[in-house]
């Protein structure tokens, strides 16, 4: 069922590709957002949390210009709609760093981490888990 839509958040044009590559693919992809601006695509997902229709995932590196993972979510924790069961967020990263891995776990709204490269059995698996 095509109930979940997905956010790609990303500064590698490169990863973002890729990713929409997989989720094209995966069996619940409603939409796929690709950000390389976490900025940007707080702003979006804000404005859908006012009013979800359906599933929403969001992948989320944490190394990125402007606004970092950890920025944004520390900024979207403080909205109240961010805790709902129908918003997932998975960071994507490269990093195998130990402290950004206990860091990560420290925020309730992060499902988990997982590292980069994404593949369909990772987007399989995040559909099976949403639905």
């Amino acid at each position: 069922m095509k109930n979940t839509n997905f956010f790609v958040i990303d500064d590698d044009d490169i990863f973002l590709r890729l990713g929409k590559m997989y989720l094209d693919l995966g069996k619940c992809t409603s939409s796929i957002a690709l950000y390389n601006d976490a900025t940007i695509a707080l702003k979006k997902l804000t404005g859908m949390l006012e009013q979800i229709d359906k599933k929403i995932v969001v992948f989320l590196d944490l190394n990125m210009p402007v606004l970092n993972g950890f920025g944004f979510l520390d900024q979207i924790q403080q909205n109240p709609k961010a805790f709902n069961e129908n918003v997932s967020i998975y960071i994507m990263t490269s990093s195998a760093n130990y402290d950004d891995i206990e860091r990560a776990k420290k925020y309730p709204i992060v499902k988990n981490y997982l590292n980069k490269p994404m593949t369909k059995e990772m987007v399989d698996t995040i559909c099976d888990s949403v639905n």
